[in-house]
């Protein structure tokens, strides 16, 4: 109608129910005396290129953080190592029983533990592109938990985890399967916040690693399982579709599940979710065992 009126070519974007972004393009066609004879309209279904692009621009912000993040962990190490070397000298110096000696024990036992957290943020905010290595996924899921058991024991989460010493490698980025682990960890602790407000007996995390054999060939399962809100049955195909989200306003992006998805897509593995709304969700992370496998990490032989 646009075209029709103004005699020039329009052009619009839009949305359909479904979800679809559309570019329309109208070009007026007209008579010899160059009146309007009619007007000749293609649409074409832009979703995928839009959303690609928004990809692009948010992974660089993402690029932008971890730099900021990988500088911020950096400057905090160094105070850190002093007040645990501080920390260290007061407690040789006290005699057992002391109570300047308990202090000490706690400083050191806070130190570390900020300690841990920055190198695994460290390690987060590293960039190492399609550099694989053997990795044994316990310490990638220790890792990850160190950025994120703090948090969740102060919203009254419990983290219940069944990690087998023996099980063999996988071959992956260490720093990319992190990523994946700590966004699903994320959206576990959104919906038990959801549903459990406060404290409740059901407010649980459960992790569980074990060897499978996939249809591929041998690969280590990585279950995570908890009781929130769950996902309604009608979103289950759209909730890995990039820049879907069921979380309202800025809390949420729609990147972390399409993300995770390529990244455990690139390593060869597979990721799946279960979910049943207002009981729980159970999400999978399949990943090949390095050479085959034999079912046995070797530093567990």
């Amino acid at each position: 109608m646009k075209s029709y009126e103004s005699g020039l070519e329009e052009n619009i974007q839009t949305t359909t129910p479904d979800g679809r972004q559309w570019d329309i393009r109208a070009v007026p066609v007209r008579r010899e005396d160059g009146t309007i004879e009619g007007v000749i309209e293609v649409a074409t279904d832009v979703t995928d290129k839009i959303a690609l692009q928004r990809e692009a621009m948010r992974a660089a912000h993402l690029a932008s953080l971890g730099e900021l993040s990988a500088g911020v962990a950096h400057e905090i190490n160094n105070p850190i190592n002093g007040i645990i070397n501080y920390a260290q000298i007061l407690h040789n110096r006290s005699d057992p029983g002391n109570g300047d000696r308990e202090i000490a024990e706690r400083i050191l036992k806070e130190g570390h533990r900020i300690a841990d957290i920055v190198s695994g943020l460290l390690s987060f905010a590293r960039v190492r592109k399609e550099e694989k290595e053997q990795a044994f996924i316990g310490d990638i899921l220790g890792e990850a938990l160190s950025l994120t058991r703090s948090q969740m024991g102060k919203e009254g989460i419990r983290v219940l985890t069944a990690v087998p010493p023996i099980l063999p490698e996988i071959v992956a980025n260490p720093q990319q399967v992190m990523q994946v682990f700590l966004n699903i960890i994320s959206n576990a602790r959104y919906a038990l916040n959801e549903k459990y407000p406060d404290p409740h007996e059901d407010k649980v995390l459960e992790i569980l690693a074990e060897r499978i054999e996939g249809d591929g060939g041998p690969c280590v399962r990585m279950t995570f399982r908890d009781r929130g809100t769950g996902i309604p049955a009608d979103l289950m195909d759209k909730v890995i579709t990039p820049f879907f989200t069921t979380k309202p306003g800025a809390k949420g992006t729609g990147l972390g599940l399409s993300i995770c998805a390529g990244i455990v897509s690139d390593h060869g593995g597979k990721l799946a979710l279960e979910s049943v709304e207002g009981e729980f969700t159970r999400v999978t992370v399949d990943l090949p065992v390095a050479g085959g496998g034999n079912g046995q990490d070797p530093r567990h032989r």
